[in-house]
């Protein structure tokens, strides 16, 4: 049943976003296909899934994959790149800011893997600066420091736009079982720091693919946890996501009802159906209209 996700602190007019699919940066086979399979965004992975030996022949597919994408029309399309504090993960940021201007807009932006603390973020903008880019990031917290320094991070820089749960890597270094309870406190500091910081908060994919009951019961989970994105490995889990994470119809018209009042307040605080109407409730309100546009609701 679709749920009525309130809990993001985005301002109005911020791209909103409920799925990320992620595919393999060494497999340009399947680049269209990931396009067209109706997520609202893609993140090409040059980390994981690419073997260490096949690094430089990846980064070249996904390259030149950017300079043949129209970036219109489409979902958002991310890189995930290797770790900043690596020589590869240097070699990928370098690649796409060297793209040829026309490029930039065919990408949204880079999400940075194993961000230990702010200054892996700093580094990452200061290379999108000083090429005078666009280009959002995203910060994929995996590790005990990580999770120790998800504030910091989480104000890093203006260009940070969402913090992601890794869970996989995150419970070995706790060295606890890869499941909701163990893992429930850092799911909370990391939603926490995003709401804190006005940043999407994006959880991790979901790696049983045939259990479809179960995957249906942890999306209402983390939705209610106050993450406001999922990731995905799979095109068939796009349209549970986008079901757990798309706003009821009863949500959308309170939203509606709520802004209009605010507006005839003049932007103060006001009374609907003997509740007050402040500035988070407006926030969550902007939101659930933009989640309701996205999903062709209005």
């Amino acid at each position: 049943m679709p749920n009525n996700p309130q809990n993001a602190a985005t301002a109005p007019g911020s791209p909103v976003r409920r799925s990320y699919l992620f595919v393999p940066g060494a497999r340009p086979d399947r680049f269209a296909k990931a396009l067209g399979a109706g997520a609202d965004a893609v993140i090409i992975d040059l980390e994981d899934a690419v073997a260490p030996g096949d690094k430089d022949s990846a980064r070249a597919a996904v390259c030149a994959f950017l300079l043949e994408h129209t970036g219109a029309g489409g979902p958002a399309v991310f890189v995930r790149t290797n770790s900043v504090r690596s020589r590869t993960g240097l070699l990928d940021i370098l690649a796409l800011t060297d793209l040829p201007d026309g490029a930039a807009p065919r990408w949204a932006g880079i999400l940075l893997p194993k961000v230990d603390g702010a200054e892996d973020v700093r580094l990452a903008a200061g290379l999108l600066d000083e090429r005078n880019l666009p280009g959002a990031l995203g910060a994929l917290i995996e590790s005990a420091d990580g999770l120790e320094n998800v504030m910091a991070i989480a104000a890093a820089s203006p260009r940070l736009s969402f913090l992601m749960f890794g869970g996989g890597d995150l419970s070995a270094e706790l060295r606890v079982p890869l499941s909701w309870e163990p893992l429930v406190q850092a799911r909370t500091r990391i939603v926490h720091a995003a709401a804190r910081f006005g940043l999407d908060a994006l959880d991790m994919p979901w790696i049983a693919l045939d259990d479809e009951e179960g995957y249906r019961q942890e999306l209402a989970r983390s939705v209610l946890h106050g993450f406001t994105a999922r990731s995905a490995i799979h095109p068939k889990q796009i349209t549970a996501i986008h079901d757990a994470y798309t706003p009821s119809p009863e949500a959308v018209l309170r939203a509606g009802r709520v802004l209009a009042a605010f507006e005839a307040a003049g932007g103060g605080v006001c009374v609907l159906d003997g509740r007050l109407v402040e500035r988070p409730l407006v926030l969550g309100s902007h939101r659930i209209l933009a989640l309701a546009r996205r999903a062709g609701m209005l």
